[in-house]
């Protein structure tokens, strides 16, 4: 018996350095692929993988790089909770300069605040003060490694706190897009002011394991292991754990008014995680909007028929 033992100890260690050296080989560049930002040449670069899974990565630059310059506007900074410097936009509306109205536009993936200013343009249009923050790791705001929405929730809740602070008469919209939605949609973790009205997520995936577990695993037919060692080395490099992006968690807890919106021809994310998040929440507060032969995050492509759909649900909470 103790031989048994003996040999299945070892057996056992094997197995465990056999894991540990395939993760090692898999997991942790998968890792610094998806999530580290920049490169030697271009320390502001996104993540390697930024292109190889945002279908349109130059949509918003090539048809407006530059700020919309017919709203007056302000750079805000705050210092993130754990000591990044993080920058944002402040734009102010033509048609009625001290609205209480405001609307934090939050990028996605690899992006940043620029990929936000068409999207303003049409809340600027609505009186809205609006808020075009640069997320962590990207843009002109610092950080070294994405955490997918974890940490850029209680950033996007602390920038809440800032406007809230400037304008205690706020009443705040957070409009995410893709990883945005999930930013927003985690910031239901942290202490959000009262000022929080409504939160738009748009193309948000339900849980970044079930969503790394349908594209690595079941697509790519990468080892069921790998998830837990991804998990383990987005811990040690990002400081998050794969299972912490739970936005469907975030969303179950919330009596916020949400609007889920979603693309029939996206396949990055499927559609099947928005009916998850709208069937978690429970609040009654809550609308759906399924934008037929959208790809992934372009939805807003079609245009004003996807912002009257949009204001119609804030209008019931914001004014």
């Amino acid at each position: 018996m103790k031989k048994f033992f003996k040999y299945l100890s070892l057996v056992l260690v094997l197995l465990l350095a056999a894991f540990l050296c395939v993760d090692s080989f898999i997991a942790q560049p998968l890792v610094n692929y998806a999530l580290k930002r920049g490169t030697q040449a271009d320390p502001l670069s996104p993540p390697a993988a930024f292109e190889d899974v945002y279908p349109y990565p130059n949509k918003y630059e090539a048809m407006q790089p530059r700020p919309p310059k017919q709203f007056r506007r302000a750079v805000w900074t705050i210092t993130s909770f754990d000591g990044f410097k993080l920058d944002a936009t402040h734009f102010v509306p033509n048609v009625n300069p001290a609205s209480h109205k405001w609307a934090i536009l939050v990028h996605g993936y690899g992006c940043n605040q620029r990929f936000m200013y068409i999207m303003a343009t049409y809340y600027l249009a609505r009186g809205y003060q609006v808020l075009t923050p640069d997320m962590r790791a990207s843009g002109k705001s610092e950080g070294k490694y994405l955490t997918m929405g974890v940490f850029e929730g209680r950033d996007v809740a602390q920038w809440a706190r800032t406007i809230a602070k400037e304008d205690p008469q706020a009443r705040i919209v957070l409009h995410g897009v893709s990883m945005g939605a999930a930013d927003v949609m985690l910031s239901l973790n942290d202490n959000l002011p009262d000022q929080v009205k409504a939160i738009v997520e748009d193309s948000g995936y339900s849980s970044l394991k079930e969503l790394l577990a349908i594209r690595l695993v079941d697509t790519v037919r990468y080892p069921k292991p790998v998830l837990l060692g991804a998990s383990l080395f987005m811990r040690e490099y990002a400081g998050v754990f794969l299972e912490d992006v739970d936005p469907l968690q975030a969303v179950s807890q919330s009596h916020l008014p949400i609007l889920f919106i979603h693309g029939t021809a996206d396949q990055l994310i499927p559609l099947s995680m928005m009916k998850d998040l709208y069937n978690a929440i429970p609040s009654k507060d809550k609308a759906a909007l399924t934008v037929q032969d959208a790809t992934h995050a372009m939805n807003d492509a079609v245009g004003e028929p996807y912002y009257k759909y949009v204001f119609q649900f804030l209008d019931h909470y914001v004014g």
